[in-house]
């Protein structure tokens, strides 16, 4: 440490060399005696200017001191703030798909992210935020880290499930909702969990209906449980409409499962009707020799179907006229059963769509049993039905339609955007995905339309971080079955 205290009197010969100085003057005898010139001795003034600095100094560190002893710790330089990724994912994730997503399951989720949540649900909601950031921006790290909190959040799942209490809470059902939600946006797990085979769909879909049913069972009603009921509806109830393998085993399976537990009906009454017309269709289909369907039946087949045409077009209309921007989130109407709160241009176009892709499909098939009418031999009698409805026309149009919302939710039409800047564009993608995928498995749309509807869905899965369209665009060309 430099010395800072009173400077000595010796030659300047005698300091450098660390000995003393017997101070004779004009010079020093002991550099006379050891042969050396004295340099002499240092002035009275610069000595006295150095005494005065060390007093000033000594004066400015006491008024530092008593300055800053009466200040409080708040005026005080703060140390880095360090936040961890689980919560800046966290955060994001509410922003991409909770905030304003009209999605009624999405919009409660936050409430069940809290320091008292049972470690499962805060694992999962973890390994879902942080796989959802890791998808958008493509960092293994990150889906590592995912992959941790979801394997831990499957360990404590295991746990609860073993007693009663914990079963019955409410983060537990949502846990496995958030794990079949992992799986749609981790494309891995798509190809590579193990399938249901009663509904072709992850085990975790299973076993959060399990739940859902034991919950219905001991006499839960909740608002959660009310809306996970009408996600799983949504979920089978569209899957259906995308298989082009003429199945229903998804729907099939759930409607066995739920319908006698639960006072409340599975779907709307138009969407009830469209799925139980789609049966009959398909009998219809599949049906051979002495099954063939009687001209008078098929005949009103068709009609039935053309009335559920005009029936969803008109719930695809009413839509805007149901939506109030003035009224809370929570006090909102919903629409296409009880998945989307309509309060947002955004989920508008959504919801429209929805009630449009289904009447889409709805269409193909009354042209599908027309041709049928004219295949068969006993069939040569004249048929009167409305042929507008079932047009090709007609068919063209309501593809326009839902093409035209679809760039409008999506931000592909900036003379048409219907989203708002605080909404995310996953939840979006979320829901447009069902109008999109079922239009690009649709041999009506034509192949210049079906390969707009491929390359947008891929792109928007990679740019949402949503795995699950991205790996529907991959498969297009082998038309497989979509799991949930």
């Amino acid at each position: 440490m430099v010395n800072t205290g009173k400077r000595s009197g010796c030659c300047f010969a005698c300091r450098r060399r660390r000995v003393k100085c017997d101070l004779e003057k004009p010079c020093c005898r002991r550099c006379m005696d050891s042969g050396r010139v004295c340099p002499g001795y240092p002035e009275a003034w610069d000595l006295m200017l150095r005494m005065q600095n060390n007093q000033v100094e000594k004066v400015l560190k006491t008024r530092r001191r008593e300055r800053f002893r009466g200040r409080t710790p708040i005026a005080s330089i703060p140390q880095g703030v360090h936040i961890p990724v689980e919560v800046l994912s966290w955060n994001q994730f509410c922003s991409d798909y909770a905030m304003g997503s009209g999605i009624t399951f999405f919009n409660i989720l936050p409430r069940y992210y809290t320091d008292s949540a049972p470690t499962c649900c805060r694992e999962a909601v973890h390994a879902v935020a942080l796989a959802s950031l890791a998808r958008k921006l493509r960092e293994s790290e990150l889906m590592a880290r995912a992959r941790q909190h979801y394997s831990k959040a499957i360990a404590a799942l295991n746990i609860a499930l073993n007693g009663p209490v914990l079963t019955a809470e409410d983060s537990v059902l949502v846990t496995l909702l958030l794990f079949s939600l992992f799986e749609t946006i981790v494309p891995d797990y798509l190809e590579n969990m193990l399938l249901d085979s009663d509904f072709r769909c992850h085990i975790h879909f299973r076993g959060a209906i399990m739940l859902l049913r034991w919950r219905f069972e001991n006499g839960s009603h909740s608002v959660l449980d009310r809306r996970i009921l009408a996600f799983f509806s949504h979920i089978c109830f569209l899957s259906t409409f995308v298989d082009y393998e003429l199945s229903d085993a998804k729907w099939f399976s759930f409607e066995e499962l739920m319908a006698p537990w639960t006072s409340d009906p599975l779907l709307e009454p138009v969407l009830s009707r469209a799925i139980h017309f789609k049966r009959r269709a398909q009998i219809q289909f599949t049906a051979t020799g002495s099954r063939s369907p009687r001209l008078e039946a098929l005949l009103q087949l068709i009609r039935d179907g053309s009335t559920i045409s005009e029936e969803l077009e008109a719930a695809a209309i009413s839509v805007g006229r149901s939506s109030d921007p003035n009224m809370p989130s929570h006090q909102q109407l919903t629409a296409f059963n009880g998945m989307f709160e309509v309060s947002t241009k955004t989920t508008e176009a959504i919801v429209r769509s929805l009630y449009r892709t289904v009447r889409y499909r709805v269409v193909e098939l009354v042209r599908g049993l027309v041709a049928r009418i004219g295949d068969g031999e006993d069939y040569s009698a004249s048929c009167e039905f409305d042929s507008q409805v079932c047009s090709s026309e007609e068919l063209a149009m309501i593809l326009e339609q839902i093409h035209g919302d679809i760039c409008a939710v999506l931000g592909l039409d900036p003379e048409h955007h219907a989203g708002d800047d605080n909404q995310g564009m996953a939840h979006r993608v979320f829901g447009m995905f069902f109008p999109i995928t079922v239009l690009m498995f649709s041999s009506s749309a034509g192949e210049e339309k079906r390969v707009w509807f491929q390359e947008k869905l891929r792109c928007m899965g990679e740019k949402t971080g949503l795995g699950l369209a991205t790996w529907a665009a991959q498969k297009w060309n082998s038309h497989l079955c979509i799991p949930s």
